[in-house]
């Protein structure tokens, strides 16, 4: 039983990191991107190795996709949700994933983003599971949006659907212009975020 405790501890170990590897690779270069062969050259695991820790390509890339979206979970939204007005909520969601982004906690900046642009005409499991992710990220936004007007910490005209929708169509323009080295639309970006959620 201690052995084999100890081996599923050594497993679950090779696991996360061959994902930290892959996460990076996979926010540069996109989940089809990801093999065996490369994934172990970067991550120095023996490539069967890694087989048996994921079994198929689309495990690989639905873990990698799941470990991404771990790491930003616990960088900005469980900091960012752990506060205590829906407003404060707002904002440190904003804050933290233009933070994230500009930080290169990945180096190829937000993963869903990348993931939705390049699963968007995809159909399978791998789509499946970004869509769920986008629409929690969205329902998020909404939820505390209505939260900040009923403690009118927002304006009661505002509209939550609207203002999640902004706030998501500036995270893909940014995310872009952080990749191509574009700081000043990077900045509108934000400025204008802020802005939607600090309105009184």
């Amino acid at each position: 039983m201690v052995e084999t405790d100890r081996r599923r501890i050594r497993g679950e170990k090779a696991r996360a990191g061959v994902l930290a590897h892959s996460a990076r690779i996979a926010s540069v270069e996109g989940l089809e991107g990801l093999t065996f062969g490369r994934l172990a050259s970067e991550a120095g695991v023996a490539k069967g190795n890694i087989q048996v820790l994921f079994g198929d390509k689309e495990a690989l890339q639905l873990a990698t996709l799941e470990s991404a979206v771990d790491l930003y979970r616990v960088a900005v939204v469980e900091p960012a949700m752990a506060l205590a007005r829906p407003d404060e909520r707002l904002r440190a969601l904003v804050t933290g994933w233009f933070q994230f982004v500009q930080d290169r906690s990945l180096p190829g900046g937000c993963f869903l983003t990348a993931a939705s642009n390049e699963y968007r005409t995809r159909p399978g499991a791998i789509r499946d599971r970004v869509k769920q992710h986008r629409n929690e990220a969205r329902e998020r936004f909404e939820t505390l949006a209505r939260e900040a007007i009923a403690a009118k910490a927002l304006p009661a005209a505002a509209n939550p659907v609207r203002l999640a929708f902004d706030l998501l169509a500036y995270q893909a323009i940014a995310n872009v212009a952080a990749a191509m080295g574009d700081e000043a639309q990077f900045t509108m970006a934000r400025e204008r975020s802020l802005e939607i959620v600090s309105a009184k």
